[in-house]
């Protein structure tokens, strides 16, 4: 199974009104909750959609439950001083890239990981990250067996109902 990241629209897509993207958004949330896709991302991820929503005016602990629930469908990778490094010289040398979508290409290429599920173009022109539609991401990797979830977790390294902790990492070093 191909590797990804998601992009932090996905979630949010897949939690908003009516467009084109809702449908296929909430087809990747339901193929991750069935185990069928394992996407990954960076903390900041959960932090961005907090964020998006709490501006939206949703009450705290709704924004938290929610949050927490999209954490737990993805391997969460931390975004420390390097990963801080490599977005700003993205947002330096990419054409159109945010800060915050700096941080999600910065995670994906610190890490190795070639895809980034997003509507975004902006990714587009980052070398070494193809990105994937969203309108085409559950066909083109939504393939094979499902992702092996469990075996993804060091022992005490999850936190329900929170985030999956990536491979190597402790609940400790969050």
């Amino acid at each position: 199974m191909t590797r990804f990241l998601f992009d932090t629209a996905v979630f949010l897509y897949a939690r908003g009104r009516e467009h084109e993207y809702r449908a296929p958004c909430r087809e990747l949330v339901r193929l991750c909750q069935h185990g069928s896709l394992t996407g990954e991302a960076s903390v900041e991820l959960v932090q961005e959609y907090a964020h998006v929503l709490r501006r939206r005016g949703l009450d705290g602990a709704v924004v938290r439950d929610e949050a927490l629930a999209v954490g737990s469908l993805c391997l969460l990778h931390d975004f420390g001083a390097p990963e801080l490094r490599t977005a700003l010289g993205l947002v330096a040398t990419s054409t159109g890239l945010g800060i915050r979508d700096a941080v999600h290409a910065a995670t994906a290429l610190r890490r190795g990981i070639g895809v980034i599920v997003s509507p975004d173009r902006a990714f587009d022109g980052v070398g070494g990250l193809d990105r994937v539609d969203p309108l085409d991401a559950a066909r083109l990797l939504a393939t094979g067996p499902p992702a092996p979830r469990e075996a993804d977790r060091r022992p005490g390294a999850h936190i329900a109902p929170g985030p999956r902790i990536a491979p190597g990492r402790s609940a400790s070093d969050r």
